[in-house]
């Protein structure tokens, strides 16, 4: 399973629905506690049908979303390039993750919403250099026109 977490309004309900239904709905609704969508890919040789689960930002539904770290083989962590807020608080979501994920759990930083570059508050380089002082894989995506969302999936599946 891979589990998607970062701040409400980042995009992570988009990112899912591009991912498993190549869909984008520009009145996405914020996440209750945790849903989930499935997609078959192949690995090598192999299908892998993975699971992926799609997490409230919202800190009320802290406690449920945290439960589902602890299965997880691969965490994408997102932030909004045109609000920093969403990029400051990926340390904190990071040591959450941390706390309660399995130790060897691959992590990926994305910063979405590429399609809004004019609005970019968060500097490419910055978020690369936070995630490679981290160990973290990053990729820049827009669920809105598909751009990267394949790579960033497909990248953390593998």
């Amino acid at each position: 399973a891979v589990v998607l977490i970062g701040e409400s309004g980042v995009g992570k309900t988009n990112l899912l629905s591009r991912f498993t239904r190549n869909e984008f709905n520009h009145d996405s609704r914020t996440t209750i506690g945790v849903e989930f969508s499935t997609r078959t890919i192949t690995v090598g040789n192999a299908a892998v049908k993975a699971q992926i689960w799609d997490t409230a930002g919202l800190e009320r539904y802290r406690a449920i979303t945290s439960a589902y770290y602890r299965g997880a083989v691969g965490a994408l962590v997102v932030f909004d390039i045109t609000k920093h807020q969403t990029y400051d608080v990926v340390e904190r979501w990071l040591k959450e993750l941390y706390d309660h994920a399995e130790a060897n759990i691959t992590v990926m930083l994305v910063g979405n919403k590429t399609d809004l570059a004019q609005a970019r508050e968060v500097p490419t380089e910055e978020a690369k250099m936070f995630a490679d002082h981290n160990g973290l894989l990053f990729v820049e995506t827009s669920a809105l026109n598909s751009t990267n969302v394949e790579q960033a999936f497909e990248t953390i599946l593998k």
